[in-house]
């Protein structure tokens, strides 16, 4: 039984000067050449009434507002003859969560990479459906939808289907 523990004990003390070895000779600093998947940062900014601004950018409108980071973030409203969406007193025929190059260009904000949910509040005698894709989605107002893993490949796209007025849009991110 001594002679099991004893052979237990020495191959412990073998495989620890074995790692210790590695390290020295791999250097201590050299850990991060091991690959480790952390999750991405999630981060929120909300859009309303009293932090965005609209700016006219050709034929539609770049929706602006500042993360708490003190980052520019904008998403577009297409301009339209039928205006089925009202924010801060300007109607859309609909509101996207992606935003072309040329309108960020002109007033300097980033678009958002990663989305990972919304949560939009309005009200109007219409409905707000959803398109991330193809598929439509009725969407609930003040209701936050997450889990979601939305890029401006996917062209994520609010509509409505009669008149709505939006109050409040809050858009998590990650980076």
């Amino acid at each position: 039984m001594k002679k099991k523990a004893l052979l237990l004990a020495s191959m412990g003390i073998l495989a620890c000067t074995v790692g210790i070895t590695a390290l020295a000779v791999g250097g201590a600093n050299h850990l991060d050449a091991f690959a480790v998947k952390a999750d991405p940062t999630g981060y929120s900014v909300t859009f309303d009434e009293s932090n965005t601004t609209v700016e006219a950018v050709g034929t539609d409108y770049a929706i602006c507002t500042t993360t708490a980071a003190g980052n520019k973030v904008s998403v577009t409203g297409s301009n339209s003859t039928k205006d089925a969406i009202t924010f801060k007193g300007f109607s859309f025929k609909e509101l996207y969560l992606w935003t072309s190059s040329s309108i960020l260009e002109n007033v300097g904000a980033n678009d958002f990479d990663h989305i990972t949910g919304f949560a939009i509040s309005f009200s109007g005698e219409g409905t707000m459906i959803f398109f991330s894709g193809t598929t439509p989605n009725p969407v609930t107002s003040g209701t936050p939808y997450t889990g979601l893993s939305i890029t401006p490949a996917n062209h994520p796209v609010f509509s409505a289907g009669g008149k709505v007025t939006i109050s409040s849009l809050t858009i998590y991110y990650s980076c």
